[in-house]
């Protein structure tokens, strides 16, 4: 074992010892630093979701159609019944309550607008909305559109959650291995902006009525058009250019 003399003593120092004791100190020290508490597995889940992270929050909106009443008391036009439906189409889509029907309450407006507004009724009743889900009140005429007849009802509009949220060094080490406060963010706001209805968001649509052409088509082939005696393929219907002339 090497041994070094110091300069100021006359003792002798033996290194390995000295560097053992010098490690077993520093191990010592560290050991006291306090640690944060690791998060369980399913916190630590939670936070890597998106949605719960930067959640898409909902606000009401009101959409209205305001119907004008005819000078001459002969109900709807082709174009206001067409709004009509369009309006109460969307009502089924994206609604969340009820349709209101508001007629003027004053008798000058209620006389001219009882034409339109039995139209409207019938309407809604033919485009497949309950009579439950209906509501009749009466209002004064709104002054910029004179008399008329006002559909309204509540919609859910999807707001996005603020993103750009930076207050950490992102080439940090996290021994967590934690995503960053903005992880996901904008993946989560864009969709809020461009969904066209909030409502599936939360709950999915009814399913749209089947095509009758194309049930009828799919039956066919089901039933036995769709092959031929003897495992031949049925030959297809796609036309093609006219044949060549024959010399």
């Amino acid at each position: 074992m090497m041994r070094v003399r110091t300069r100021n003593s006359n003792c002798l120092c033996a290194l390995p010892g000295f560097a053992l004791l010098m490690v077993s100190m520093t191990l010592g020290l560290s050991g006291c630093r306090e640690h944060e508490p690791r998060l369980d597995d399913i916190t630590a889940a939670n936070l890597n979701d998106p949605g719960k992270r930067h959640p898409i929050k909902y606000a009401g909106r009101t959409e209205a159609l305001y119907v004008e009443v005819a000078s001459d008391g002969l109900g709807l036009s082709e174009n206001q019944a067409e709004d009509v439906f369009r309006f109460v189409d969307r009502y089924k889509s994206e609604a969340e309550g009820s349709l209101t029907i508001t007629a003027p309450s004053s008798v000058r407006g209620h006389m001219a607008a009882s034409r339109s507004f039995r139209d409207i009724e019938a309407l809604v009743d033919r485009s497949g909305v309950p009579d439950e889900a209906v509501t009749i009140r009466r209002a004064r005429s709104n002054a910029k559109f004179g008399p008329a007849v006002q559909l309204s009802y509540q919609r859910a509009l999807a707001v996005p959650p603020a993103c750009g949220n930076w207050p950490k060094d992102l080439g940090r080490i996290d021994r967590e291995r934690l995503p960053y406060e903005d992880f996901g963010c904008a993946s989560q706001r864009n969709l809020a902006l461009t969904v066209a209805n909030a409502r599936d968001l939360n709950v999915p649509q009814m399913e749209t009525p089947r095509s009758s052409e194309k049930r009828s088509a799919t039956w066919s082939e089901y039933t036995g058009g769709g092959g031929m005696a003897g495992g031949e393929s049925k030959p297809s219907l796609t036309s093609s250019g006219p044949a060549p002339a024959g010399n």
